[in-house]
């Protein structure tokens, strides 16, 4: 009988918990009630605000994603500009023509899934939220760089796009109101592969690098430009 009346009151006590955490959710119901009585109410034009997609704290990281994504659409159509440089009939260079056409796409590539993830989550992109981060006035020169230049602003871009990742993620981490959906959609979708392009960049950067002090110049980019072909 004991056990019995434990059970119980185990029981009244979840049930009680699950009453009030459902009246505490509909509030799309009560939107749709109040649209549906005699005289309907509307919250600015619409009659049922609360029926959306929203949960968590998408309200208050919304404008950080919104302006990441706009980074990468940036650094998509920048390093698009490098490859169009270093492909034409005076630079010649169809290794560092492709090489910056991939980093092009990945960026691209980010900035639409980012784009479905806003939307997914109820919210909606807004294409003048500026990026968090400056570059310097140097990186527009992207038509005035050469081979082991470019390789290095690559470099730095990726560096700038990974260290934004790790913020917007690191500020979820400690805002009050934790959001666990967008810490792992971030640190899911975005830290292996960018840490993946800047060791990658890090590396072709110190190679040709070393490859330039060791021989003739031309004869080192050419051979470095046939390598990047190969191992696109």
């Amino acid at each position: 009988m004991y056990a019995l009346s434990e059970k119980a009151k185990m029981f009244y006590g979840l049930m009680s918990v699950l009453l009030v955490s459902a009246v505490s959710a509909e509030f799309c119901y009560d939107d749709v009630e109040s649209a549906c009585s005699t005289r309907p109410t509307t919250i600015d034009n619409l009659l049922i605000p609360n029926c959306n997609a929203k949960f968590g704290a998408i309200d208050l990281l919304q404008a950080e994603l919104q302006a990441y994504t706009n980074a990468n659409i940036e650094t998509s159509f920048e390093f698009l500009l490098m490859s169009t440089h270093f492909g034409n009939y005076e630079a010649n260079r169809e290794g560092f023509k492709g090489l910056y056409r991939k980093l092009s796409d990945q960026s691209w590539e980010d900035a639409i899934n980012l784009i479905k993830y806003i939307a997914q989550r109820g919210g909606k992109m807004n294409f003048n939220q500026l990026p968090r981060f400056k570059k310097n006035v140097k990186d527009s020169r992207v038509l005035e760089l050469n081979e082991l230049n470019s390789l290095s602003k690559a470099l730095d871009t990726e560096k700038q796009l990974a260290n934004e990742a790790l913020r917007i993620h690191a500020q979820e981490q400690h805002h009050t109101k934790q959001d666990a959906g967008v810490a792992h959609y971030i640190e899911e979708r975005f830290i292996p592969s960018l840490s993946e392009r800047v060791r990658q960049l890090a590396g072709y950067t110190n190679d040709l690098k070393k490859m330039l002090m060791e021989r003739d110049p031309s004869i080192s980019i050419f051979l470095f430009d046939e390598y990047l072909q190969k191992a696109l």
